[in-house]
């Protein structure tokens, strides 16, 4: 069996380890102390550390905040050879910035996950580093087909990925938390309209799934001319809506960018 091993046990480096742990032996590196014993409770981890993982494992995660990856990457040096597949879901960390921090030639697969990852509904881009090979990228995706689905993307368009699926939940718990807002306005109690607002995002979304339909043919079917939802889409369309996102999306792309280590 596999053995993969996790570099950071956060809210994503858990999330990998709960969907995958009944298909491949699974190590866990954590440096904090409360969140190792958290771990160790739940799933009966043994604590390890960084060589301990590498050298026992076929297939390294990095699971770390950006911040901490160049640390990971200083510890797992010389311990990294050929027979070592790395994936890191660090955003903005390039491939060649691993490559380059790791021994030459080390195979690289660089991911870009989102959190719905934690309930296996996640959706997760993948981009192969210079050295990586066609199984290595398979390996990866297998893995991270435990979580969501997957999808493989050049490099290059990796930071637009994070604009749009990695950064995209918040979006929809932003426009959630308005929708909440304004139906207090409109009189209804906090409860209730928590209620009617998931239940609506919820049911949205899973009769999307379900029907096959794009989204501008499911709103038409919702839409009746001169009701009440195009009087409230008039005013979307009115304060252009689509020019909002597309800025939004430009912004979280640049922050990527700007964040990258090449």
């Amino acid at each position: 069996m596999t053995t993969i091993g996790i570099i950071g046990g956060g809210n994503m480096g858990e999330a990998i380890l709960q969907r995958i742990r009944k298909n491949y032996k699974v190590l866990v590196s954590e440096k904090d102390p409360a969140r190792q014993q958290y771990l160790q409770k739940t799933y009966k981890l043994k604590p390890c550390s960084v060589k301990e993982l590498v050298e026992q494992s076929q297939v390294v995660i990095i699971a770390v905040k950006p911040q901490d990856v160049e640390e990971a990457l200083q510890e797992m040096f010389f311990l990294v050879d050929k027979t070592k597949l790395v994936v890191s879901i660090a955003a903005g960390i390039t491939s060649g910035f691993l490559e380059k921090s790791l021994p030459e030639k080390t195979r690289v697969v660089r991911t870009m996950p989102n959190m719905p990852a934690m309930i296996g509904e996640g959706m997760t881009a993948l981009a192969a580093g210079r050295f990586a090979k066609r199984g290595d990228l398979d390996a990866a995706m297998k893995i991270f087909q435990h979580v969501g689905e997957t999808v493989v993307v050049p490099e290059d368009l990796i930071d637009a990925v994070t604009a749009v699926s990695g950064s995209g939940p918040a979006y929809v718990y932003l426009f959630m938390e308005s929708l909440i807002s304004g139906a207090k306005k409109l009189g209804l109690d906090e409860n209730l309209a928590r209620q009617l607002v998931r239940k609506t995002f919820l049911g949205g979304v899973l009769l999307l799934d379900r029907k096959k339909e794009e989204p501008g043919a499911l709103r038409a079917k919702v839409t009746s001319k001169g009701g009440t939802t195009q009087a409230a889409t008039d005013v979307f369309i009115k304060y252009k809506l689509d020019d909002i996102i597309a800025e939004a999306l430009q912004a979280a792309r640049k922050r990527a960018e700007e964040l990258s280590k090449q």
